[in-house]
């Protein structure tokens, strides 16, 4: 059986209404990415007035050619536009509208109006500059690993690169009274390729929203809800990366142990909104003071824990008594006189790549001990004369002659 151009044009127009109401069903069901609810609009939109140009001779023609391309248009301004909410950027509606608009008024100029061939370069303009737009949008949202983005991106420009073709085309071919030697040909492919291109765009579409929604769903199981660094199941999956590195570059890797002082009095006297205000006041400044490169996260309560390559230890020392003086200011407006947030740090290093995460924990929660026992808002390191068999069992421990003790107490 041979398809004509009509039966392309009305498959089309179901196939892209259907897949509009899979997307609106989709943003639906995951109301955390709204763009697919734009998408479904726009496929929706796009059918409607596909249908409407294929009714051409039914209606008139300013309905069927000016208002129906218009939809089409808008169709593809609101899929631009499900493109900015789905990385997070403002939509403009007057971008979204401008193309319809400037197409309708274009239909009632007696030059354009009389002109099919004039008509279809303008038409095939406006959609390939939206297509290219969309594409425009996609790829500046590269830096988030989705693989359905680069598919979608080079399948946009494709498609814009194909309605530029049409204008060539149209000038070789020009459509005399609705009919040319090669207008038949020409839109059975164009009717073929705009179903395979909404075929292909709905699921290249679908599939982004799910790996974004799989990603959201990684990223909160590494991820401290409060804080908003990282947890200690990732905090411990980094540290054996680390370790791996430190294989092969052999540097020193310093664990810092971070506990807030006098936490639960904090919260007894101020409240629990002002204890989890402090918890992420020190893991910010504790994120600015490290770097955002560094392996840092929350591993339990108001308990912090740094992993970082350092040259020797009084490096591992410095940067923790930085933290240390930069959080004191930065909590000082939570306090009063009588009860200031601090934070004591407890320091050892590490040289061993065969070392377990366990192990540094363990003898910086030694170190950590001492920096509550001799009066918090200090930096402790791990001294091996008062260890003993705790530094058996974690043979990269850089050997301290003597206890080093940084800080004042509070």
């Amino acid at each position: 059986m041979q398809l004509d151009v009509g039966t392309l044009s009305v498959v089309t127009v179901f196939v892209m209404a259907l897949l509009g109401a899979l997307l609106v069903f989709a943003g639906l069901q995951n109301r955390s990415i709204r763009a697919p609810m734009w998408w479904g609009a726009a496929h929706i939109v796009g059918a409607a007035g596909l249908g409407l140009v294929t009714s051409r001779g039914q209606m008139s023609d300013f309905i069927s050619i000016g208002v129906g391309n218009g939809l089409i248009l808008l169709g593809y301004g609101l899929t631009w536009a499900g493109a900015r909410v789905f990385d997070g950027r403002k939509v403009h509606p007057l971008v979204v509208v401008a193309a319809p608009l400037l197409w309708i008024v274009a239909c009632r100029l007696p030059g354009i109006a009389d002109d099919i061939n004039l008509r279809v370069v303008i038409v095939s303009a406006m959609l390939a500059m939206l297509a290219a737009a969309t594409a425009e949008e996609f790829w500046h949202g590269r830096e988030e690993p989705l693989m359905s983005r680069w598919p979608t991106v080079i399948v946009l420009f494709a498609y814009a690169a194909a309605l530029l073709a049409r204008i060539p085309a149209t000038y070789f071919s020009p459509i005399l009274e609705g009919h040319s030697l090669l207008s038949g040909l020409s839109f059975a492919v164009l009717a073929f390729g705009t179903l395979l291109f909404t075929v292909v765009m709905a699921f290249l579409l679908l599939n982004m929203t799910k790996e974004r929604t799989e990603l959201q769903h990684k990223i909160n199981a590494m991820v401290d809800p409060l804080s908003g660094v990282a947890n200690r199941r990732a905090f411990l999956s980094g540290s054996g990366r680390l370790f791996s590195q430190q294989a092969v570059d052999h540097e020193p890797l310093a664990m810092l142990l971070f506990d807030l002082d006098r936490f639960k009095e904090v919260n007894d006297r101020f409240g629990h909104a002002t204890g989890d205000q402090v918890l992420q006041a020190f893991a910010k400044t504790a994120t600015k003071t490290l770097g955002p490169e560094v392996l840092f996260g929350r591993i339990g309560g108001e308990e912090f824990a740094s992993l970082l390559p350092v040259g020797d230890l009084g490096e591992a020392v410095a940067i923790a008594d930085r933290v240390r003086r930069n959080f004191a200011d930065a909590a000082a407006r939570f306090g009063d006189r009588d009860l200031k947030p601090t934070v004591s740090i407890g320091v050892t290093l590490g040289l061993d790549s065969r070392c377990e995460v366990e192990d540094l924990l363990a003898v910086a929660d030694e170190a950590l001990y001492r920096a509550k026992a001799n009066g918090r808002d200090r930096v402790e390191v791990n001294d091996p004369e008062e260890q003993g068999e705790a530094l058996a069992h974690a043979p990269s421990i850089v050997p301290i002659i003597g206890a080093a003790r940084v800080g004042a107490a509070a």
